[in-house]
């Protein structure tokens, strides 16, 4: 279960798709793991995970990708999912939503999109320079 944006909505995701689907799920799922070294692929009953800086629409998007691999994007928060999709290191995802933010951009969104490619490609920098 994870409990998602300032709404505090519950969302629920079956674990192993997380986790197999996405490393930072895999990591994340797994903290705390007591004796992970006899079942590095079992995943611990625990929970919520909180994640308050994450709206649940976008939240939604990303958990839609990981079970079909599609997503179903609009334009108040693709950019989101997008940031999202880089947080959680799904290129896939981050292809699709440029795409989509490509094929739709309008100029009340330019600016907004301009600052996310900014704060994008200078994250990527720091994580070349590593």
């Amino acid at each position: 279960t994870f409990v998602v944006g300032r709404e505090q909505q519950k969302v629920f995701a079956h674990r192993c798709v997380l986790a197999c689907r996405c490393q930072a799920f895999q990591g994340m799922l797994g903290q705390g793991l007591a004796g992970s070294e006899d079942s590095p692929g079992s995943i611990p009953p625990q929970g919520p995970f909180i994640l308050g800086n994450v709206q649940p629409e976008v939240f939604l998007a990303v958990i839609e990708f990981l079970y079909t691999n599609s997503v179903t994007l609009n334009s108040h928060i693709a950019l989101e999912v997008l940031t999202s999709s880089v947080e959680y290191g799904l290129q896939d995802l981050c292809k699709l939503c440029v795409k989509f933010i490509k094929d739709t951009l309008s100029v009340e969104q330019v600016c907004e999109a301009l600052q996310v490619s900014v704060t994008l490609v200078g994250s990527q920098r720091v994580k070349n320079n590593l």
